[in-house]
């Protein structure tokens, strides 16, 4: 499987983007790259998949991206604009024109038992963030929660608080108020009865 196939396939599987027909029409133009995707629901990202071949020139890359951008803002678009550059590699020059007017991922051609992995790395501002399940995320909390206060002098008032939080936020806070209401209403009977 080659670079772009790669980009394609991990685009659609892991971010949930929609492969475009070709050409990509914008407005009343039409723009000739390898692969156009556009994201799905949770974001509105355009991305232009573009082999870099060594007997075509940078200019024609540089032209076909600038038309794109300039068609988009004619038409008010609000869709960001990433160009993924595989199998070549172009000069500095082109990479800085290029990322004046998008997002540029130079990939190049990645080869090898890592070549997925390097993929994923460069498609990954493209992605959605890969987190741990809330029941990690709960238990990881508690503990580490727990682990800090152990030295702590009222073990008790930690355990109401973290029991209450398992209901809300509001449980909390009762939590909270009911045992500073019981420290500090025996100081001011004592007070009160002097």
């Amino acid at each position: 499987m080659s670079t772009t196939e790669d980009v394609v396939r991990i685009l659609k599987e892991d971010g949930g983007y929609k492969e475009l027909p070709k050409p990509l029409r914008v407005g009343s133009q039409d723009f000739d790259f390898t692969h156009a995707l556009v994201a799905g629901e949770r974001a509105n990202d355009l991305v232009v998949v573009m082999e870099v071949r060594s007997d075509k020139r940078d200019e024609d890359l540089i032209r076909r991206v600038l038309g794109l951008t300039r068609a988009l803002d004619v038409l008010q678009s609000k869709r960001p604009v990433t160009a993924v550059l595989t199998s070549g590699q172009t000069t500095p020059e082109t990479l800085r024109t290029l990322s004046q007017v998008c997002r540029v991922l130079p990939i190049g051609s990645q080869i090898g038992k890592d070549a997925d992995r390097a993929v994923r790395d460069w498609l990954s501002v493209l992605l959605p963030l890969e987190g741990p399940s809330s029941a990690e995320a709960v238990l990881v909390w508690e503990a580490d929660l727990t682990k800090a206060l152990a030295e702590q002098e009222d073990q008790e008032l930690v355990a109401q608080l973290i029991q209450a939080s398992y209901t809300n936020a509001e449980a909390v806070e009762l939590a909270f108020a009911a045992s500073i209401r019981a420290a500090v209403l025996p100081v001011l009977d004592e007070e009160s009865a002097a």
